[in-house]
């Protein structure tokens, strides 16, 4: 079989592959292009629910690091390509080394961004949370700073991410294309409708908003010892974001 002849297949399995409409994660929004890579107590919710698509995902935990998230991209184009065969010889699916290219080259051509937090604010919220696993009222703070070793501890469904910024890495490096923080949403969405050039359009709505979490107040919270507990724990975040108290 002649190369060009390869070549129009190859591309016309690919373009059938595509048109499939499935969904990976309620992280991936693929009509809008984007990986929304949701840190538990970042503001998460009102984001989520505006990119959100409809249907059934392969992982429905919408908590996933960018890592996690890179590798469903790969299950979720080896998942449709084990479609039921109709040919004979097979010529209608990827081969393995095509659904590995085609898998990354989806992922890359996504827009990838994130929000982070003053540690000292999240934790706080952590600790006052009122879903997922609850402590306020079996231990006092100090106490839950000593516990808390992961950036997930009090989730549901908890990953040993230590650092938000684990949350935004795949090896050692960093694969996102925007990193906000959370205290400037208001500019942050600006920025990201201007660098997806329209594509993405997120509106400042509050949700799930706990009055109780007193994360603002975070300061009323700490001694000189739970601050310098919660600074080493956490030190690879307040350095690279810059955060301090």
């Amino acid at each position: 079989m002649g190369f060009f002849k390869k070549f129009r297949q190859r591309k016309r399995r690919i373009k059938n592959f595509l048109s499939r409409k499935n969904l990976i994660n309620e992280s991936v929004n693929f009509s809008k292009k984007s990986i929304f890579v949701a840190i538990p107590k970042t503001g998460t919710t009102s984001v989520r629910r505006q990119l959100r698509e409809f249907g059934s995902p392969i992982i429905r935990q919408p908590h996933l690091s960018i890592a996690q998230i890179k590798k469903i991209f790969y299950v979720y184009v080896l998942k449709n390509n084990l479609s039921k065969n109709r040919q004979f010889p097979s010529k209608s699916i990827l081969e393995e080394k095509e659904v590995s290219e085609l898998a990354d080259k989806l992922f890359y051509s996504f827009f990838k961004f994130a929000g982070v937090r003053n540690p000292f604010s999240r934790v706080v919220s952590l600790y006052n949370r009122r879903e997922g696993n609850q402590h306020k009222n079996k231990m006092n703070f100090k106490q839950f700073c000593y516990k808390i070793n992961y950036s997930s501890d009090t989730c549901l469904h908890p990953t040993l991410h230590k650092n938000q910024l684990d949350w935004l890495m795949i090896g050692n490096k960093i694969v996102m294309e925007y990193i906000y923080k959370i205290e400037n949403f208001s500019s942050a969405i600006n920025q990201i409708y201007e660098r997806t050039e329209g594509r993405l359009k997120i509106k400042n709505i509050y949700s799930n908003v706990n009055p109780k979490s007193f994360s603002n107040n975070y300061h009323d919270y700490y001694d000189v010892e739970t601050k310098n507990l919660i600074y080493k724990k956490f030190q690879k975040d307040f350095e690279h974001f810059e955060y301090s108290y």
